[in-house]
């Protein structure tokens, strides 16, 4: 059974093969040792607080969320189900296990329609914003990404004329297509049940919602910025500017949605490392800084681990995710 599904997921393990190559061709293991060991842990320390101020930002959005659509849970409850979304998003390609949450409210008896909204949402609100500063930080890299750059204009400019063109009617018959296309076949049934009424649902927000909604994930977003900077400082990265992390980590951050990784593990390291040796910054120093985004990414994941624990879904987990 094993050895069949690692043959059926092979592709997930390209980031670890290119993760192995980093390690034992591209760095000195002791200059690393050298570089832990002389880190400013205080520095460390500070971001992992990061960690559970950002959390709590999440998970106070998603709340806020759920309560628009009258989804009432108390802020504890939601703190444990965002959590236990960030635990099974962790050891998911793509962060896909994050739709956990979806089960949580079907187990409290709303339809799979309603409550898909607030997720993808919530899931939408960060995805949009990695994407937007990804997309203004590849002008930055332009001699690098100028076929990603012209390939993606194009797409969002055709995005933008089927809004104001098209006809709702044939705009919902495009959105239901995609969802057939790009959703994963065992989530399939999850989110395309009741599309129809997941976009009815949508219409319920407004522009203030939006507007909270914006505000929130930006804090979110810039607390994560901080807190890769705060990493970066512990071990002296070099003369990088807030502005060149935020824009590197953004990057680096697309390219481990990508499901050929466990972790990031490889796809990270290497993005990194190409960005940073444009300032001059030393492989070493570069995967000692990766490493501690995996270590902070991995607390992320265990406190949704304790989450989990603390608020189980009370039916089979397996069982719910093919209904």
């Amino acid at each position: 059974m094993i050895i069949k599904n690692i043959k059926k997921n092979w592709y997930h393990f390209i980031g670890l093969l290119i993760f192995s190559y980093i390690i034992f061709y591209k760095i000195d293991f002791l200059k690393i040792k050298k570089i832990i060991l002389s880190a400013n842990y205080n520095f460390i320390i500070l971001g992992i607080i990061l960690t559970f101020i950002m959390l709590l930002i999440q998970a106070w959005r998603w709340n806020y969320l759920k309560k628009i659509q009258n989804i009432n849970y108390s802020f504890k409850d939601s703190f444990l189900i965002y959590g236990s979304g960030i635990y099974f998003g962790t050891i998911t390609p793509g962060r896909l296990g994050d739709l956990i949450k979806i089960l949580y409210l079907k187990e409290s008896g709303h339809s799979t329609g309603k409550s898909a909204v607030s997720v993808i949402i919530d899931r939408l609100a960060d995805l949009l914003f990695l994407l937007t500063v990804g997309y203004l930080s590849m002008f930055f890299f332009a001699k690098f990404f100028i076929s990603e750059i012209i390939i993606i204009t194009i797409i969002i400019s055709l995005i933008i004329l089927a809004i104001f063109v098209l006809k709702i009617n044939l705009l919902k018959n495009l959105i239901n297509k995609l969802f057939l296309l790009l959703v994963p076949e065992k989530y399939k049934k999850l989110l395309v049940l009741n599309l129809n009424d997941l976009i009815t649902d949508f219409k319920i927000y407004r522009l203030k919602n939006y507007i909270v909604l914006l505000t929130l994930t930006a804090m979110a977003w810039m607390l994560y910025y901080l807190q890769v900077f705060f990493l970066a400082k512990s071990i002296n990265l070099g003369d990088v500017t807030f502005t060149y992390l935020a824009m590197s980590v953004t990057i680096a951050a697309i390219i481990t949605l990508l499901p050929i990784s466990i972790y990031g593990l490889g796809t990270r390291d290497a993005t990194l490392l190409f960005l940073l040796s444009l300032i001059s910054i030393n492989p070493e120093k570069t995967i000692t800084f990766s490493m501690l985004i995996l270590f902070v990414s991995l607390l992320y994941g265990l406190i949704g681990l304790i989450c989990w624990w603390k608020k189980p879904l009370n039916h089979n987990l397996k069982t719910n995710l093919t209904i």
